[in-house]
């Protein structure tokens, strides 16, 4: 079975990434440029921490789904999923994915909002996969023209293929790590803004 590897991440949220990146260079420019820039150190970690806060959650999230399985890069943490690991494969608030103890959630794949049901289509059920249809209808996050709905749909045509050809390692299981730069990035500047506040 061949396997193309497939991305998903937010358009929008890169978009907001980088208009919150030049605002809050602005910012920090103009408290450099103070006439007194000493007085406002106490606010110099503020515009760091607003853009560290919208790269972790809106520009470093992503879903990459590949021959390995479906990697889920979550603001903090990472999960490494191999075919066999998925149990079961979700949509009601964003892609989920069913292990065998616990489930991954992709923060880079929401599904649309309870007013997506209208814009559900004939196409989105007849590109469904079997494992997403009940009673003939789908989930507005199944729709493949969401985010989610095209992960999904994604990564079920790999699981269901492999399941079907018997070549699902039902051993394997995923493995998680915590990003600490993204980490970094974010609690670094929160505690200095907060000291700042504390010290002003």
């Amino acid at each position: 079975m061949a396997y193309q590897r497939a991305v998903f991440r937010s358009s929008f949220g890169r978009v907001i990434t980088i208009v919150i990146g030049v605002l809050m260079a602005l910012a920090l420019g103009s408290i450099l440029l103070a006439a007194d820039p000493a007085a406002l150190l106490w606010a110099l970690p503020w515009p760091v921490l607003g853009a560290s806060v919208t790269w972790a959650l809106m520009w470093r999230p992503r879903v990459v789904i590949d021959h390995d399985g479906v990697e889920v890069v979550n603001p903090f943490r990472t999960s490494l999923v191999p075919w066999g690991a998925i149990r079961r494969i979700d949509t009601k608030w964003a892609l989920e994915l069913t292990l065998e103890r616990g489930r991954v959630t992709a923060w880079a794949a929401p599904a649309p909002s309870r007013y997506g049901v209208a814009r559900v289509t004939a196409e989105d059920i007849r590109l469904a996969r079997e494992s997403s249809t009940v009673g003939g209808a789908i989930r507005p996050g199944d729709a493949v023209h969401s985010i989610s709905g095209a992960a999904a749909h994604v990564t079920r045509s790999h699981w269901e293929g492999l399941r079907d050809e018997g070549r699902l390692d039902d051993a394997a299981v995923a493995v998680h790590s915590w990003h600490w730069p993204a980490i970094a990035a974010v609690g670094v500047p929160a505690v200095l803004a907060a000291a700042g506040l504390l010290l002003r």
